[in-house]
């Protein structure tokens, strides 16, 4: 009779998958779906053929499915994986290589650093990164640097996911040159190219790109509905470098060049210098990528992100890249996300635990594009984490939401699943050779060390 039940609810409920292949992952299982539905002793019934989660609900569907629960226990907590939504992961390299500076002060360091950049250096700060990423619980990430075939490909080595876009930088000598037509070739070729990879239009930014490079960027988006990402309005140089050279700001000129009627993803948004500018946002329902730490860090504005959301636009999380943010942690970066915003507007409760980490999955998720993921439910896309939640600094666990954001950071993470296959299982990585990528990271930060400035 069991195995009757078990042969029936497979057809039912997985149609015709192979069985065998469903696993579970047990937990107080934070799914993060619209109904913001936790499940206290629940479990999560996967598919790893197909990389999509079956079923999700109480313990019984361990029984229902006849599934070995092969992740997790009772004392661990699951919830989607985390979505950086703008970082230059191969910047790993360069850690500590500048300090103290912000701006455009910046900017002039870390280019002239760039300038000898090679693919291999690309390729691994990017493996890097993407170690450290899934390590502290992020699944899927959006990159903008140079050389992003090779961070094409230590996205398909490691099995994550990745909206990659190939930076364009005319205005300034240092960094790699690609020009607008590779960077277009390169994101048209990803383009939704598989369910963990695909690109946008990498230009850089209203200051280091010329107006036609921009305007051009715009008619091939409209055109092939590829978005742009690109920085925006995310220092006072840049405010004051556009107003000076077109007498309007960065967002007006932004909207001036069809940027906010295209699909876009803009990162930072620090200054929105007025009314008008955040009703133009929220017209537009303005994709933020918001990466509190950096720009704190470097002493710039916070974004108001609260008057941004109630007029429609979207914002999701993000790290910025690791030579500005330090450890891609976006459990670190949850924690400042809150603490910004609620001192920028003086309340204890400007946003809750829940909206900050809906910024760091499913509002992530479509900020990059990416189809049912971010969340845990039937048809969704099977990218889960798993945290160890029995210790004495997360214990008693009342409010699942505060427990995740207060309490929990990217060491806590214990085991991450994407597609449906188990990329780090007990904190072991097991796609990729963990000591040989950091033992190639070292050679190769060493033959940079002579670039190094130190801070004046």
């Amino acid at each position: 009779m069991h195995d009757l039940r078990f042969m029936v609810k497979c057809l039912l409920h997985v149609k015709y998958y192979w069985c065998a292949l469903l696993f579970g992952v047990r937990g107080i299982v934070v799914t993060m779906d619209e109904y913001s539905r936790v499940f206290w002793d629940g479990v999560v019934v996967v598919d790893s053929d197909s990389g999509v989660i079956v079923d999700v609900g109480d313990l019984g569907l361990v029984r229902d499915y006849g599934v070995e629960v092969v992740y997790g226990d009772s004392r661990s907590i699951v919830m989607p994986g985390l979505i950086n939504t703008h970082t230059h992961s191969p910047m790993s390299i360069f850690r500590g290589f500048v300090s103290g500076v912000s701006g455009f002060d910046w900017l002039r360091r870390v280019w002239g650093i760039e300038a000898q950049l090679k693919p291999r250096h690309v390729y691994v700060g990017a493996l890097l990164s993407i170690i450290s990423m899934i390590r502290s619980g992020t699944t899927a990430f959006a990159d903008h640097y140079f050389y992003a075939e090779e961070i094409a490909k230590a996205v398909v080595e490691t099995g994550v996911r990745a909206v990659l876009a190939k930076t364009v930088i005319d205005l300034h000598e240092g960094p790699p040159k690609h020009s607008l037509k590779e960077s277009l070739s390169f994101a048209k070729k990803y383009f939704n190219f598989s369910d963990s990879l695909s690109t946008m239009i990498g230009v850089h930014s209203l200051y280091s790109c010329s107006i036609e490079t921009l305007r051009e960027a715009v008619s091939v988006s409209m055109d092939t509905g590829i978005p742009i990402h690109m920085h925006l309005s995310e220092s006072r140089d840049e405010v004051k470098f556009v107003k000076e050279s077109y007498g309007v700001t960065p967002i007006k000129l932004a909207d001036d060049l069809g940027i906010l009627g295209a699909k876009h993803l803009l990162a930072h948004v620090s200054y929105v210098m007025d009314e008008y500018e955040l009703n133009l946002l929220g017209r537009v329902k303005a994709r933020i990528a918001y990466a509190p730490f950096t720009k704190m860090r470097g002493g710039q504005a916070i974004t108001p992100i609260m008057d941004l959301m109630v007029r429609g636009a979207s914002i999701s999380l993000a790290t910025d890249g690791p030579l500005s943010c330090g450890d891609l942690d976006m459990f670190r970066e949850m924690k400042f996300m809150l603490a910004a915003q609620n001192l920028k507007y003086g309340s204890a409760s400007a946003l809750k635990p829940i909206d900050v980490i809906k910024a760091s999955t499913v509002n992530a998720a479509m900020n990059l594009g990416f189809n049912n993921l971010g969340f845990i439910g039937k048809g969704a896309k099977a990218d889960l984490i798993v945290l160890n939640a029995w210790k004495s600094k997360v214990i008693p666990i009342k409010d699942v939401y505060y427990t995740i954001l207060y309490c929990l950071n990217g060491g806590d993470v214990d085991t991450v699943i994407i597609n449906g296959k188990p990329i780090m299982v007990n904190g072991v990585i097991r796609v990729v050779d963990e000591e040989k990528i950091i033992e190639e990271a070292v050679k190769v930060a060493g033959e940079l060390e002579d670039l190094t400035i130190k801070p004046q």
